[in-house]
């Protein structure tokens, strides 16, 4: 036996014609299926789909060429080789029987071993073909998981460049609103949990994070050990981006406070925010590491290391952006590093509409 065993049918109205070719390719291992004419075909293609045709033209009921083409028509059947055995050898008739979607021409009568090579050849491309079919499945799954998981560390629209052209070009933002959060004495609490515990209460906490920025229009831009950095209005501009980045630090405080009744493990966070221009792009070439840069994300970063625990830190700029629609405390003078007295205040609360009183609380 010189090939794997294959599924054969054998579509000849000559009964002799029939019985050579089922004897000739059994003895090669082949599994063999035959038929007299195209329709009686069409009923054993419905029952079980063969690996390649043997297909006489000059048939009763339904011929040879009408037949391959009526298969080549449905995509069930449309790539099963197709090999022509017949008595016709004008040049015009092969032209015929290629034009309708065979793979090869044998005229009758035929010869044994060239029947066998033939048949060789078209199941071991069938077979390259299919091993190719299937390789490329594999390649497009791999592509759809390097894809989700660029979606996943990147923002969608920086994501969808990358993919596209294989870089991303940098660029200056106008209006962004940077948001830090830090938890409170994480180190010492760190200390005393196990690496598990520990990783599954980070894992918990980012996670509503996540949910939390994303249900308020923000993006997360990256976790540095337990400080989570998010945005708005980045990378697609938003005039509500301010708005955005405090109802979501808003949340955050009432998420935690909210966990807490219930948890045996305590969390607290301070939240720093300013907005202003910065400029975002990709770091690196192997590991991707969308980032943000400018003096925005250097004050938002010392608003929360100035701030309380569970209370919400912001600039004199953001306090401007919001007054009306949220509550703040008092302005403090406050000295910060590399900028000298600056005004910040913290954010309280969402206003309601009708009423001004808070709506979403930060501290109790």
């Amino acid at each position: 036996m010189t090939d794997s065993p294959a599924a054969i049918l054998v579509v000849d109205d000559a009964p002799i014609n029939r019985r050579l070719l089922q004897s000739l390719l059994v003895k090669q291992g082949h599994t063999v299926s035959l038929a007299q004419h195209g329709k009686e075909a069409l009923a054993v293609l419905r029952e079980s789909r063969p690996d390649l045709i043997l297909l006489d033209i000059l048939m009763p009921e339904m011929d040879g060429l009408e037949l391959c083409r009526v298969l080549k028509a449905q995509e069930s059947t449309r790539d099963i080789p197709i090999i022509f055995i017949s008595s016709l050898d004008h040049t015009t008739d092969k032209i015929t029987g290629f034009e309708a979607g065979g793979v090869d021409y044998i005229t009758k009568p035929f010869h044994p071993a060239e029947v066998l090579a033939r048949v060789s050849t078209h199941l071991k491309l069938c077979r390259l073909q299919r091993q190719l079919e299937e390789k490329n499945r594999q390649l497009g799954l791999e592509k759809q998981k390097s894809e989700a998981l660029l979606l996943n560390v990147l923002p969608a629209r920086v994501a969808r460049e990358l993919m596209a052209t294989g870089a991303c070009t940098p660029q200056s933002f106008p209006e962004v609103t940077v948001c830090f959060v830090d938890i409170v004495q994480f180190t010492m609490t760190a200390a005393a949990l196990d690496p598990e515990t520990l990783i599954g209460e980070l894992n918990t906490l980012f996670t509503a994070f996540d949910q939390i920025v994303e249900a308020n229009h923000c993006e997360r831009m990256k976790t540095i050990g337990d400080a989570y950095l998010f945005v708005a209005g980045l990378p697609e501009p938003s005039e509500r981006n301010v708005h955005n980045a405090a109802s979501a630090a808003l949340e955050l405080i009432a998420y935690l406070r909210q966990r807490n009744r219930n948890s045996a493990q305590q969390w607290q966070v301070r939240i720093g925010l300013h907005c202003g221009p910065v400029v975002g792009g990709i770091v690196g070439s192997k590991k991707y590491l969308y980032d943000i840069f400018g003096d925005t994300v250097n004050i938002a970063a010392r608003l929360e290391g100035l701030s309380e625990p569970m209370r919400i830190n912001v600039s004199a700029e953001v306090r401007r952006l919001l007054q009306g629609e949220f509550a703040f405390s008092c302005p403090l003078e406050v000295e910060m590093k590399g900028k000298g007295l600056q005004s910040t205040c913290f954010l309280e609360a969402r206003l309601t509409a009708c009423t001004g009183q808070s709506a979403l609380p930060a501290s109790q």
